[in-house]
């Protein structure tokens, strides 16, 4: 039922489950004991505060409460219901000037400044903890993480349907007026969505803001927003008296950990980690922490983050432990599937980082992660992406690899119908792949026809205009729908020549393609033709073009392909020393008086010709594959 504001006001300020007299031990954020409800007793029974009150929850028979409720069902189960509140009522009160130490009897939030703000936001998560218990929606999501109601309802996990009237209404019957739930929930009426309401605490234990988790994912709303504006830089589940916090990224990841009785989980809420976060624990008594990371796609730039985390923990005379789980770990995962012991042992073992030491664990971890990934692929499996229309060059470089690749032709022409017919391969065979393909040398429109004539085997002259035979006219409309539908599905890009560009502006760009595309292959048609902004300290155009898309390559550890002019002379390929030197593999494909020829040369991948290959070329589209 809904709790009014004097009951809630009441048991703040004279309940605590010492004064019950039972034994309690620290679990997570809360407190635990043996459930007395139920035979044979476990220690099942939670006592929580994520309402702003100490209330009682057994997660094995599913008795709940408020102290006054734990009292009299434990101590006057045999009376009336109103007499055994009245008992109950007057045993807290008569502990109440017992207790040691002292409590101080004024209200939370007129001592804190701004108090009024955490009676407003503790109203409203008292209203979404109510509501969670009649949303099947909630129930199902939470269902899906692991979770079950009882448990959310243990950290005041709740429910917001959208609409704001029936709280407003819930906040006139406590004695709040509307234009302090406006003033104080000033992010309530901009979002509509059901959401997963989750109060974020301060150390000393009053909510500072309430955030929302989509229950249902939309691609055009945010998925976490924040209800109540406010410091973004509290770890969420801060705890006093902390010394050795663990830090982790997301709020299932801190919430899973806590439930399972790891003490001191916070979390950045998907924010960077930086120095504020950091003065937030200093000041709870954190003298070290743990920071557990997921695995990113970039090695390298986790390992800069990393060590700018070591700088600001030397800053503040602070210990630090960085572990970085395994690809497609999280800490929610891990909890659920190895329990809490192996993360403890886990922490237990990792060194102290420093400089080296930090950077000796990383290798470590990436040599074994190398190894597992090897030993999971089997053996029939292409470790790249597999190209059907060229079978024997994909078995012979095993797939399509990450990897800098530079391509090249005579006639040079020909580059950009073999980077066509290579970019159609990839989709085709891959359906989870998408392709970038840049356009330096030919306008977009061309690519598109290109793209119509090589998926129905016609001339490009032939899809520009009607057609007096009806059924090309029909495959012209549905390899048009098949591009449109490659791109609609977000598998296919095209962008035309960029007045300028630097190695920080293509980063910014791929990066969040890469986030959402893990697998993404990007191929650039014209590299002599690539403007660059930076590198002023090369003073080679091509050594600056040729080290950009290096650093791109290894920043972003994705396949590229790089098409440009190469000369074939007696002495071999000539052509930038920097494409020769940086590339992964050379795709030289040449015209001779027996037809076409693919040649693939490569020093890192144990040989120099590493492919060699005839080539056929579709005489009305254009279209190559392997002969």
């Amino acid at each position: 039922m809904l709790i009014d504001q004097k009951h809630a006001d009441y048991m703040r300020t004279k309940a605590h489950p010492r004064q019950l007299g039972i034994p309690l031990s620290r679990w997570g954020r809360n407190l635990i004991a043996c459930c007395p409800f139920h035979s044979p007793e476990e220690t099942s029974l939670f006592f929580y505060d994520a309402l702003g009150y100490w209330r009682y929850r057994c997660l094995q028979c599913g008795s709940e409460g408020d102290l006054v409720d734990f009292i009299m069902k434990s101590r006057f189960n045999g009376m009336d219901e109103q007499s055994a509140r009245s008992e109950a009522f007057e045993f807290l009160g008569a502990l109440d000037k017992d207790l040691k130490n002292g409590q101080d009897k004024e209200h939370p939030w007129v001592k804190e400044v701004g108090g009024e703000k955490s009676k407003v936001l503790e109203c409203f998560v008292r209203y979404c903890h109510w509501a969670a218990c009649k949303s099947e929606s909630t129930a199902k999501f939470l269902e899906a993480r692991g979770w079950t109601i009882g448990q959310a309802q243990l950290y005041g996990l709740g429910y917001y349907s959208g609409d704001p009237e029936p709280f407003i209404s819930y906040c006139m019957l406590s004695g709040l007026e509307r234009h302090q739930i406006s003033f104080y929930l000033d992010n309530l009426e901009a979002y509509h969505e059901p959401r997963l309401t989750i109060p974020a605490r301060n150390s000393k234990g009053y909510i500072n803001s309430v955030y929302g988790r989509l229950i249902e994912d939309n691609e055009n709303t945010h998925t976490y927003v924040t209800y109540a504006s406010g410091s973004a830089v509290v770890p969420f589940n801060i705890q006093a008296d902390n010394e050795s916090p663990i830090i982790v990224e997301g709020f299932f990841d801190a919430l899973t950990a806590d439930l399972a009785g790891i003490p001191g989980v916070v979390s950045t809420m998907y924010q960077e980690l930086n120095i504020n976060h950091l003065y937030k624990l200093k000041a709870c008594g954190a003298e070290s922490f743990t920071i557990i990371l997921r695995r990113q796609q970039n090695r390298r730039e986790q390992e800069l983050r990393i060590q700018n985390y070591l700088k600001m923990a030397d800053q503040l005379n602070m210990n630090l432990k960085s572990i970085v789980l395994p690809k497609g770990e999280s800490v929610d995962r891990f909890v659920r599937k190895n329990g809490a012991d192996q993360l403890l042992d886990l922490i237990e073992q990792t060194d102290v980082d420093t400089i080296r030491s930090h950077r000796r664990s990383m290798l470590l971890q990436d040599i074994k992660e190398n190894f597992d990934t090897a030993m999971a692929c089997p053996p029939e499996q292409s470790v790249g992406y597999t190209l059907n229309t060229f079978p024997k060059l994909s078995k012979e470089i095993d797939g399509i690899q990450s990897g800098c690749y530079f391509v090249s032709s005579h006639p040079f022409g020909l580059k950009t119908i073999l980077l066509s017919s290579l970019t159609l391969d990839l989709i085709q065979s891959n359906p989870n792949l998408k392709v970038i393909y840049v356009a330096y040398e030919t306008p977009r429109r061309q690519i598109f026809d290109r793209f119509v004539s090589m998926l129905i085997g016609e001339s490009i002259l032939t899809v520009r205009k009607q057609n007096t035979d009806n059924d090309i006219n029909q495959k012209i409309t549905d390899a048009t729908r098949e591009l449109m539908g490659y791109v609609r599905n977000n598998r296919l890009e095209i962008w035309e020549d960029m007045p300028s560009l630097d190695f920080n502006d293509l980063l910014k760009t791929f990066k969040p393609e890469l986030k959402d595309h893990p697998n993404l292959v990007l191929v650039v048609d014209g590299i002599d033709h690539l403007k660059i902004t930076d590198r002023p300290e090369l003073p080679d155009i091509h050594e600056k073009r040729s080290t950009v898309m290096l650093d791109l390559y290894k920043a972003l550890d994705i396949p590229i392909f790089l098409g440009g002019e190469l000369i074939d002379s007696n002495m071999g390929l000539l052509g930038p020393r920097a494409y020769l030197r940086d590339s992964d593999a050379i795709y030289w494909l040449t015209e001779k008086e027996d037809g076409l020829t693919l040649t693939l040369d490569s020093k890192r991948l144990g040989s120099s010709r590493t492919y060699e290959g005839k080539i056929s070329i579709d005489p009305q589209s254009s279209r190559m594959q392997e002969a």
